[in-house]
C-alpha cells in the first residue's frame, strides 16, 4: 500500500521539480529515482520522502515568523522563547527533552499559530504553495501515518490513513485500489459487529508483529515480518532459484522451510545472536549525520530555486527557477 502510494506521490510531483530536487540535492542517486518515484525501491523511498517533507517544513517555519510578525505581532516573542528552547536541546533526542518542550507554556499557543499558518499556506498563499502543501500533507497524513500504526499497532490510525489515502487512487489511474480499497474500508470498519474477536485483535495491534522486546516503537507489518524472518532464513549460498531445478527438490525445500526456520531461531536464542539492544537505525549518531546533510542539502536548494511556501506565489513547479 505504501509504494503505491509513492508512485501516486511520483505521479503527481515528479515533473513539478521532484525529480529535479531529489538528483541535484544528492538524496538519491540518478539510476535510482525512476524506482523510487514509481515506487519500487521502499526503503529508498521513505527515506527520500522524509527529507523532502522534512526540509519543506523548515522551509515554512522561515515564512512562518515572518506572518507572525505581520498578523500576530504579539505573539513573536513567544515563536522567537520556543526556538531557543528548541536550539538548547538540538543535541539531545531523549524523550525527557521533548517532553519539556511539549509541556512548556508557550508551546500551545505557538502550535495554534503554526496550525493557522499552514492553513494559510493551503489557502491564501498562491497555487505554488497550495500545491506543495498537498505533498506535504500526502506524506504527513498517509505515507508517515501508515508507518506509525503499523509500529506502534494503532488500528484507528490506520484506518484513518487508508480513508485519506482513497481519493488519490481515482484521478492517478491506481484502479485495483481504487476499486478495492473502499471495499477493504467498509470490510474493517463493520467488523465489530461481523466479527468482534477478530476486531478486538486488530485493536489491540495484531495486525503488525513486534519482534524485539526491548524496542519500542518497532513494530513491523506482517508482510516484512515474513521478509525478515522465514524468508530470510530460508536462502541457501547460492540462492533459492539456484538451490535446485527438480521439482521434487523444491516443493520439499519449501514445504519444511517453516521448520528448519524455527531450528534456526532457536539456535540462535540459544548462543544468544538474537539479543538486541533498544536502538533505532534513524537514531545513531552516523544515521542522524547523513539525513540532516540531506535535508540541508534539500532545503538550501529549493531556497536557491524559489521558495514555494513565499507570499503570492503562482507558479507550480519549484524548478521553474533555475
Amino acid at each position: 500500500t505504501i509504494c503505491n502510494l509513492m508512485s501516486i506521490i511520483g505521479k503527481r510531483f515528479e515533473d513539478a521539480g521532484l525529480k529535479d530536487l531529489c538528483i541535484e540535492s544528492g538524496v538519491i542517486a540518478e539510476g535510482s529515482i525512476q524506482n523510487v518515484l514509481t515506487g519500487k525501491m521502499y526503503n529508498r523511498g521513505v527515506r527520500v520522502h522524509k527529507c523532502i517533507y522534512e526540509a519543506l517544513m523548515r522551509l515554512a517555519w522561515k515564512q512562518f515568523a515572518l506572518w507572525v510578525n505581520e498578523v500576530h505581532p504579539n505573539k513573536l516573542p513567544a515563536v522567537h522563547a520556543l526556538e531557543e528552547q528548541v536550539a538548547e536541546v538540538a543535541n539531545d533526542i531523549s524523550q525527557r527533552s521533548h517532553d519539556a518542550i511539549l509541556q512548556s507554556t508557550g508551546f500551545g499557543e505557538v502550535h495554534r499559530l503554526w496550525d493557522a499558518f499552514l492553513d494559510h499556506l493551503r489557502s491564501s498563499n498562491g497555487e505554488q504553495s497550495r500545491f506543495w502543501m498537498s505533498y506535504v500533507d500526502i506524506v504527513n497524513n498517509i505515507l508517515l501515518a501508515l508507518i506509525r500504526a503499523s509500529r506502534e499497532g494503532n488500528w484507528l490510525l490506520h484506518l484513518h490513513a487508508i480513508r485519506a489515502m482513497i481519493p488519490w487512487c481515482f484521478p492517478y489511474d491506481k484502479v485495483n485500489y481504487a476499486r478495492y480499497l473502499p471495499v477493504y474500508l467498509a470490510e474493517m470498519i463493520n467488523l465489530q459487529t461481523d466479527q468482534p474477536d477478530v476486531h478486538q485483535g486488530l485493536m489491540a495491534g495484531h495486525f503488525s508483529v513486534q519482534l524485539s522486546e526491548g524496542s519500542t516503537f518497532g513494530r513491523l507489518p506482517v508482510d516484512q515480518t515474513t521478509e525478515v524472518t522465514i524468508n530470510k532464513d530460508t536462502k541457501t549460498a547460492g540462492g533459492v532459484t539456484n538451490f535446485s531445478l527438480k521439482t521434487g527438490a523444491v516443493n520439499r525445500f519449501y514445504m519444511t522451510a517453516e521448520y528448519r526456520c524455527s531450528f534456526l531461531t532457536q539456535l540462535k536464542s540459544m548462543v544468544q545472536l538474537n539479543q538486541t539492544m533498544f536502538h533505532h537505525g534513524e537514531l545513531q549518531a552516523p544515521r542522524i549525520a547523513k539525513d540532516e546533510k540531506a535535508v540541508s542539502a534539500v532545503q538550501n536548494l529549493v531556497d536557491s530555486w524559489n521558495n514555494p511556501f513565499a507570499e503570492n506565489q503562482n507558479v507550480v513547479s519549484i524548478s521553474t527557477a533555475k
